[in-house]
């Protein structure tokens, strides 16, 4: 099965195409795994809004709260959401904005770029929020596609061995991620040196990593809905609501009530 430009799997409920992309809201039609492979003609991202969604991309791991998932133009490969009516945010990109080496890749990968989901998440809340402008899209997707390329021409460099376990450290299902010193500590190499490598490789300070590893894993508490704003809060390692707030309105620009809103 081949899906064209702006086409994907699951019911669609809006849609906003801007110079280069186009970026769709979409729901689940099915609850289970793909047993067919499907393609798309152009490269596409997608990021899961809901538990339960499975890939087959490099670096995925399911146990994450939101991944956004890159595609290549033509591959074959399967993915679901495994949940009926899950939500799910789907850009198409259009052939001429992917450049080099962008298209050496031959898999679909799971993008480790923070300000890429970052971007991507925005996008999601404010497409729920109804305050989308054809600007900030293509904004925001060109700077995804950015945070692509520099994902891609790193993976033809060497990473050191212990960046990797930081990355699974700040990633692992801990209730209060550890500190800069304690991970330093863990992994063997100096906090300034660690802050320093983390930066130049990821684009993105250590401590906002951590901070975003809290807000995402709160963004996905609060899709959920069966906690309060307070009990996300004490899950995901704040130190108490108001610091969930301030954190959480920094990265998705309202508040969790505002945000769980649009989700419930």
């Amino acid at each position: 099965m081949l899906l064209h430009y702006g086409e994907f799997l699951g019911r669609e409920i809006n849609r906003i195409c801007v110079p280069g992309f186009v970026v769709t809201f979409r729901r689940s039609a099915s609850s289970r795994i793909d047993e067919r492979a499907h393609g798309h003609s152009t490269p596409n991202l997608v990021l899961p809004l809901d538990p339960g969604y499975w890939s087959e991309a490099d670096g995925f791991d399911e146990s994450q709260p939101s991944q956004l998932v890159y595609t290549p133009a033509g591959l074959e490969h399967r993915d679901s959401m495994v949940r009926l009516a899950g939500r799910y945010l789907a850009i198409s990109i259009d052939h001429f904005i992917v450049e080099e080496p962008l298209k050496g890749w031959r898999s679909p990968v799971a993008l480790e770029r923070p300000i890429a989901s970052r971007l991507a998440h925005v996008l999601a809340a404010r497409n729920m929020a109804g305050r989308l402008s054809a600007l900030f899209v293509e904004d925001a997707c060109l700077s995804i596609v950015a945070e692509l390329r520099l994902q891609a021409a790193r993976c033809a460099a060497s990473r050191p061995r212990w960046l990797g376990q930081v990355v699974e450290l700040c990633n692992g299902r801990l209730k209060e991620l550890p500190s800069i010193a304690e991970i330093g500590a863990t992994v063997g190499i100096h906090p300034v040196h660690l802050s320093r490598v983390f930066r130049n490789w990821y684009g993105f300070p250590l401590s906002r990593y951590i901070l975003a590893q809290k807000t995402g894993r709160a963004a996905a508490a609060l899709r959920a809905g069966t906690l309060s704003v307070a009990a996300v809060a004490a899950e995901c390692g704040f130190s108490d609501q108001s610091h969930l707030c301030k954190a959480f309105k920094a990265v998705m620009r309202m508040t969790p009530t505002e945000y769980r809103a649009l989700f419930s």
